[in-house]
C-alpha cells in the first residue's frame, strides 16, 4: 500500500475517533444538565408540597378552633368550620371582607397571600422552594364572617381543573373549600413577564399566579363551573416551555367539615360530661326523642335514652359575650324558700311545679336574669309551721288543715275532739311561722327575675329520677312589686292571733330543668339567627347504656351495654355514644303513621338522618361501614 495513502487515511480514522469523543462528551453534559436540573425540580416539589402540606394543616386547625377564636378576638359565638379570607394587603393577616359578600370583591373572589399571621392562624410566615410566600383562596361558605349556616351539608364553591384543563371539581355543584398555592419564579404569563420588585406589584397577584388558556390562577368566580384554578405545573408541549409553574394544594370541603364535625361532637362532649358532673349521680339526662311536635325546643321525654341531647343554647350562669338571650326552653317551673328562723330550717315550701311548662329564656347580657312566661295563671297560699320542741325533727307544716289558720298549730288544745288530729296535748306548739306565699304570675305574661347569688356559692341542683328530669334552682332576692312573693310571720309564743314579732321578706329559689348547656352556635339559624346557629343540633343524638338513666343505679356490664362496631377494642362495653350523620339533607319524608310537620330544617324520623345500624333505637351502632358517613364519638 502506499504509504501516503496510508498516512491520510490514518489522520482521517482520527479524526473521526475525535469527532465521536466530542460527540460523547456534549451527550454526556447534556444529560447531566439534565439529570441536575430534574433533581432540582424534584427538590423544588418536594419542598413546596412539604410547606403547603404544613399550610393546610394550619388552615384546618384554624377551622377547628373557630369557635374560641371568634370569642377571643371579636367577642362573638361563632360555630367551627369557618376560614380566614385571603391577605390582600401583604402583611399577613386575614383581609378585611365585604360583610355582605364574604371575601368578595366587584364580582369575583378574592385572591390573596395566605394569612399566615391572621388571628387563631398561629403559623409562621412560610415560603416556597423560590422564597415566595403562598397565594389562597377560599370558597364563599366557608369564609368568615359566617353569614351562612356550616354544616354536614356545606359544599366548596371553587372548581378545580387538572393539567389538561379538565375538570375535576365543579364549585356550580360541589366544589372545594380552599386553596393554597406555591407560585415559584417569575415566569412569562401569556407572553407578558411576571414582575415582582415594587409594592404594587407584589400585591397583584398576576405576577405571581399563572395562565393556562383562559384559565386564570390569579382569578376566579365562585359557583362557576368553568372559572376556576389549573393544577401546575404544565408544559406547552408544542414549545416545551413551562407555562404553568403554580403548585397547589386543595382543601376539600369534607376536610373542612370533618373538622368542624369534631369540634362540634366534643362540644357536645364537654357538655354532657359537666352536666353528669353537676348533678351529683352518675347519669345521663332524658333525651328528646324523634316522634315530636316541637322539633324546635328540644324538650326531654322521661323514658328516652336515645335521641336528641336536651339543650339550653346559651349559658345558665355567665354573660354571654355576644350579648344575646339564650334558646327558649319549655320547663316546670318550681319554687322552694330558704328560710331559717332561730336556727331552725323551715322545710321548703311548695318544692313542687307553681307553673307547668312556663318558657324560660336567659338573658345573658343582664347577666343571667330569667324571662319567664307562665303557661298557667298563678295562685297564693298560706302555710303554718311550728318548731316541735320536743325532738330533733325542727320544723314542720301544722297538719292537719282544719282551720287554715294558726289554730291548726295547736289543735289538741285549743281544738279538742277535732278528729285525726296530728298534735297530741302535750306537744304544745310555742313557736309558729306563718309562710305566706303569693303568686300573682299571669299566663302568657313575661316576667322577669334578676340573678342574685347572696350566699355566695353556685346554683343547687335537683338529681334526676325515674320520673322526673333534674332541676337547677336559682335564688332571688324578694323585690317590692314582684310576681311571686314569699314572707313570714314569727311568734316566738303561741297566742290566739300571732304577733308580729319578727317579720320580712325571705329569698326563693326557682328551679328550672337542668339541660347540658351547648354554645349556641349549635342551633338553628331560625331559632337564633343573631347567633348564626348551623343546624348541627339535629344531626347529633346520644344514646347511653340502661343503667345509667336517671333513677337506675346498674352498672355497665357486658353485653348489657352499647355496642360500637369497628371501633376497634372492645365492642359491647360502651356507656355512652354521641353519633353525628354527615352529608344528609334533613329531609323529612313523612312515612310515619300520622305524619308530623317538621320544622325547616328539621326531621323527625332517623331513618332520615342517619345510615343503617345507627337509624333505629336498639342499643348497637356502626362507626364506620362503606355505606355509613356517620361519625361516632364514644364518651365512656
Amino acid at each position: 500500500m502506499n504509504r501516503s495513502l496510508c498516512k491520510n487515511q490514518s489522520g482521517y480514522m482520527l479524526l473521526m475517533f475525535v469527532l465521536l469523543l466530542m460527540g460523547i462528551g456534549g451527550a454526556v453534559t447534556a444529560g447531566f444538565t439534565q439529570g441536575v436540573k430534574k433533581a432540582a425540580d424534584h427538590e423544588r416539589f418536594l419542598h413546596n408540597e412539604r410547606v403547603l402540606k404544613e399550610a393546610k394543616q394550619a388552615l384546618l386547625m384554624y377551622a377547628y378552633r373557630y369557635p374560641e377564636t371568634a370569642l377571643a378576638f371579636n367577642g362573638t359565638i361563632r360555630g367551627p368550620g369557618r376560614l380566614p379570607c385571603p391577605d390582600t394587603d401583604a402583611p399577613g393577616g386575614a383581609g378585611t371582607p365585604n360583610p355582605v359578600a364574604n371575601c368578595i370583591a366587584a364580582g369575583n373572589a378574592v385572591v390573596g397571600r395566605f394569612p399566615w399571621n391572621a388571628n387563631g392562624m398561629n403559623f409562621y410566615d412560610i415560603r416556597d422552594a423560590s422564597n415566595e410566600r403562598l397565594w389562597y383562596a377560599v370558597s364563599q361558605n366557608f369564609a368568615n364572617p359566617d353569614l351562612d349556616v356550616i354544616n354536614s351539608d356545606t359544599l366548596g364553591t371553587i372548581t378545580i381543573h387538572d393539567q389538561t384543563g379538565s375538570v375535576i371539581y365543579d364549585g356550580s355543584v360541589a366544589g372545594v373549600a380552599a386553596v393554597i398555592i406555591a407560585p415559584g419564579p417569575a415566569i412569562d404569563r401569556g407572553g407578558v413577564a411576571q414582575l415582582r420588585l415594587t409594592a404594587p406589584q407584589q400585591l397583584n397577584p398576576a405576577n405571581y399566579l399563572d395562565l393556562f388558556g383562559a384559565l386564570d390562577n390569579s382569578d376566579f368566580t365562585n359557583l362557576n363551573a368553568v372559572d376556576g384554578f389549573v393544577l401546575g405545573p404544565v408544559d406547552d408541549l408544542a414549545t416545551g416551555t413551562l407555562i404553568v409553574n403554580d403548585q397547589v394544594i386543595l382543601v376539600t370541603a369534607e376536610e373542612v367539615v370533618a373538622m368542624a364535625e369534631q369540634a362540634t361532637l366534643q362540644a357536645y362532649q364537654k357538655a354532657i360530661n359537666d352536666y353528669n358532673a353537676n348533678i351529683g349521680v352518675d347519669a345521663y339526662p332524658w333525651l328528646d326523642d324523634y316522634i315530636t311536635t316541637n322539633l324546635a325546643v328540644f324538650d326531654a321525654d322521661v323514658g328516652t335514652r336515645r335521641g336528641r341531647v336536651p339543650s339550653i343554647f346559651a349559658n345558665y350562669f355567665d354573660n354571654d359575650p355576644s350579648g344575646q338571650p339564650s334558646q327558649a326552653i319549655t320547663s316546670d317551673l318550681k319554687l322552694r324558700t330558704n328560710l331559717a328562723i332561730n336556727g331552725f330550717q323551715v322545710p321548703s315550701l311548695f318544692p313542687d311545679v307553681i307553673s307547668a311548662n312556663a318558657s324560660i329564656v336567659f338573658n345573658n347580657v343582664l347577666n343571667g336574669d330569667l324571662t319567664i312566661t307562665p303557661a298557667v295563671n298563678g295562685a297564693g297560699a298560706v302555710r303554718y309551721y311550728w318548731d316541735e320542741e320536743i325532738g330533733p325533727d325542727g320544723w314542720q307544716e301544722c297538719l292537719p288543715v282544719v282551720t287554715g289558720t294558726e289554730q291548726d298549730c295547736h289543735q289538741a288544745a285549743a281544738a279538742p275532739g277535732i278528729p285525726n288530729s296530728a298534735i297530741v296535748p302535750n306537744e304544745v306548739a310555742t313557736q309558729v311561722v306563718r309562710v305566706t306565699y303569693t303568686n300573682t304570675l299571669a299566663a302568657g305574661v313575661p316576667f322577669t327575675r334578676p340573678h342574685t347569688d347572696n350566699a355566695g356559692t353556685g346554683p343547687t341542683y335537683q338529681d334526676p329520677t325515674a320520673g322526673d328530669h333534674a332541676y337547677i334552682f336559682f335564688e332571688y332576692a324578694e323585690a317590692t312589686i314582684d310576681a311571686i312573693n314569699v314572707t313570714y310571720f314569727f311568734d316566738n309564743y303561741f297566742l290566739n292571733s300571732l304577733d308580729n314579732i319578727l317579720s320580712g321578706d325571705v329569698n326563693y329559689l326557682l328551679g328550672v330543668r337542668y339541660y347540658p348547656e351547648l354554645p349556641g352556635w349549635a342551633l338553628a339559624p331560625a331559632l337564633t339567627p343573631s347567633l348564626s346557629g348551623n343546624n348541627w343540633h339535629d344531626s347529633i343524638q346520644l344514646a347511653y347504656a340502661a343503667g345509667f338513666q336517671p333513677g337506675a343505679a346498674a352498672a355497665c356490664v357486658p353485653p348489657n351495654c352499647l355496642t360500637v362496631n369497628n371501633a376497634g377494642g372492645i365492642a359491647n362495653d360502651k356507656i355512652a355514644v354521641l353519633t353525628i350523620a354527615s352529608e344528609h339533607n334533613l329531609i323529612d319524608d313523612d312515612d310515619n303513621a300520622i305524619p308530623i310537620p317538621a320544622a325547616a330544617g328539621y326531621t323527625d324520623e332517623l331513618d332520615d338522618i342517619f345510615d343503617t345500624e345507627n337509624d333505629d333505637v336498639d342499643d348497637t351502632f356502626n362507626a364506620w361501614a362503606l355505606t355509613n358517613n356517620d361519625k361516632v364519638l364514644v364518651i365512656r
